[in-house]
């Protein structure tokens, strides 16, 4: 991996919990060489010692925790047959068949040749190695957009686009975690009971032990017509009178007429409900429609019986084709994507106020942001994955870790962490006249 084309060095990351945790610059003193102060990384506040700076003039808190975080490069994105275009993005929740815990399951829109919609594959990233490996390859995959899993981890469900430029051969996919396909849902399988036309997004629920899944419709992007909708979808693979539908599916649809793809378009220009975010301390699906630049929420999205008035959250100049969005599990707010005259991340409380907004490929052309998922690392700490469909890299925002610099007895200094190196000067700068016996804030 890397790190800004810099060695990564430190624990493994953390995310939105970090900016609750108020992480802070440190200076270190070396004792025995008076009067010298180095400006070395945050040390978290609560940690001994640790010093808590206050946020500069005109930079909410929001702000300044989210402008702190280190952008760092996790693996490639590239399959080995050169799909590319990174999409969805999920996180494993358990070790089971061949995925493991904590590991990414990355969804590649594009082929080889860089045409939309024609990727099919679903690569398995390790983010502590860059490792990768394919999870699933080939058809029925067909451009596929998103992903969720199963909390138990005995289903991954792919959401489809389809090989068709228009969006009408889309599908939902359930797949096992050995990486076997189980069932295919269409409008044929499902025998017109529910709608897959331009399938554009993928969510999942668990609401009191029920677990549902969700995409969004971006349409038929020929006639500009059948999408803007948003489903629920709820398996009963135990149930013993069997309904006629693939794993005994109950549907509903549950938002209609949004915007979604105009007319005369294609894969590469797909638009409606796309990102599907469920929060369980309020049973709300956030929705994202790159269509019209607008975040939703769904009330009530994993037990409402019929179609359900979607509010606007957020509808202003800060999204611009809002692609994913992802609850943040320590304040509850919406962590949003651009995907098209930026490269911003932006984040939206649930009452609609824009708190912070960061540049994410700040030299490249704009989007280049899709893909976003949160999870969580062995240690319990919160880490954010993107994916940069400009580089086909998949990145991680960590904050700071701890860092220091040593200074040896011939007068070179060594940085560690997230400690800055400013130089060394060995046999002719600064040599310790006593041994180092602690650190210290000197302010």
């Amino acid at each position: 991996m890397q790190e800004d084309l810099q060695d990564r060095s430190g624990p493994r990351p953390v995310s939105a919990q970090s900016r609750s945790r108020g992480l802070r610059p440190w200076r270190l003193a070396l004792v025995g060489l008076p009067g010298v102060a180095l400006a070395v990384a945050a040390l978290p506040a609560g940690v001994a010692g640790a010093a808590t700076a206050p946020t500069p003039p005109g930079v909410s808190a929001a702000q300044g925790q989210l402008s702190s975080l280190r952008n760092v490069v996790v693996g490639s994105a590239v399959a080995p047959n050169g799909d590319q275009n990174p999409y969805g993005i999920a996180v494993v929740p358990k070790t089971m068949g061949v995925l493991t815990a904590g590991n990414l399951l990355i969804a590649d829109f594009n082929n080889a040749a860089g045409t939309a919609g024609a990727g099919t594959t679903i690569l398995q990233l390790d983010p502590t190695t860059g490792k990768t490996s394919v999870f699933f390859q080939g058809g029925p995959v067909a451009g596929p957009v998103g992903i969720a899993i199963n909390p138990l981890n005995d289903g991954v469900w792919v959401g489809d686009y389809g090989s068709a430029a228009d969006g009408t051969g889309a599908n939902d996919l359930l797949i096992n975690a050995a990486g076997t396909l189980v069932a295919t849902f269409t409008d044929t399988t499902t025998k017109g009971q529910a709608s897959f036309l331009g399938v554009w997004g993928q969510g999942v629920s668990d609401a009191n032990g029920v677990v549902s899944f969700y995409w969004g419709n971006a349409g038929n992007a020929t006639t500009g017509t059948g999408g803007g909708d948003v489903w629920r979808l709820t398996p009963h693979p135990t149930a013993t009178t069997p309904n006629g539908q693939p794993v005994n599916a109950t549907y509903q649809q549950l938002v209609t007429g949004q915007p979604e793809t105009a007319a005369g378009g294609s894969a590469a220009s797909a638009a409606g409900p796309q990102g599907l975010a469920y929060d369980p301390a309020n049973g709300t699906l956030y929705e994202t429609n790159d269509a019209n630049n607008t975040l939703y929420a769904i009330p009530d999205a994993a037990t409402a019986t019929g179609p359900v008035t979607a509010t606007v959250v957020y509808h202003g100049p800060a999204l611009d084709s809002p692609e994913n969005v992802v609850v943040d599990p320590a304040n509850g707010n919406l962590l949003v994507v651009n995907g098209a005259g930026n490269n911003d991340l932006v984040e939206i409380t649930p009452a609609g106020q824009v708190v912070a907004v960061r540049n994410l490929a700040p030299n490249e052309a704009p989007g280049a942001l899709f893909g976003l998922a949160v999870g969580t690392t062995p240690s319990g700490q919160t880490v954010l994955y993107y994916g940069d469909d400009d580089t086909n890299t998949v990145h991680m925002l960590v904050p700071p870790s701890p860092g220091y610099w040593e200074a040896d007895a011939h007068g070179g200094v060594f940085s560690f962490g997230d400690a800055q190196f400013f130089g060394s000067l060995p046999g002719i700068g600064v040599r310790p006249a006593a041994p180092v016996v602690g650190i210290g804030d000197p302010r």
